[in-house]
């Protein structure tokens, strides 16, 4: 696969690729007849762990060490299952603070539909914008 083409299937921009390379989470090969990098399948298959794991909130660092992981300068397993349990309190304190903001939201939509009119006015925006500062 070319660079255009990973990119689609992984459903990022040709230029996230070139970074992803350039930082050695890729492994293309260069073509030798045009000097144009190649990918794999394992290329797509790590591309689409990049994103999964940067929606999970895990840094690029912490990506390169669980890709590290059968490679002879991988982590132990105990370190690797910090990692996981880091990033899940990470998740579960996002889901809070999500639920909460949610919450707020319908509090707020629902003060605003007894305003006389239904409508919010400015003072009631900017009270519900600093709760959030």
């Amino acid at each position: 696969m070319k660079v255009n083409e990973i990119a689609d299937l992984a459903k990022v921009s040709p230029d996230t690729v070139r970074f992803y390379n350039r930082e050695g989470i890729l492994r293309p090969r260069k073509d030798p007849r045009n000097g144009y990098y190649v990918y794999s399948s394992e290329d797509l298959r790590r591309l689409r762990f990049v994103r999964m794991a940067n929606k999970l909130g895990w840094n690029l660092s912490e990506v390169k060490v669980i890709l590290s992981q059968g490679t002879e300068d991988g982590l132990a397993g105990g370190d690797l299952e910090k990692l996981f349990t880091d990033g899940l309190c990470r998740l579960d304190q996002e889901l809070k603070e999500l639920e909460r903001l949610r919450d707020d939201m319908k509090a707020t939509i629902q003060l605003w539909r007894q305003m006389p009119d239904g409508v919010p006015n400015g003072h009631s925006v900017q009270k519900w914008i600093e709760q959030w500062s």
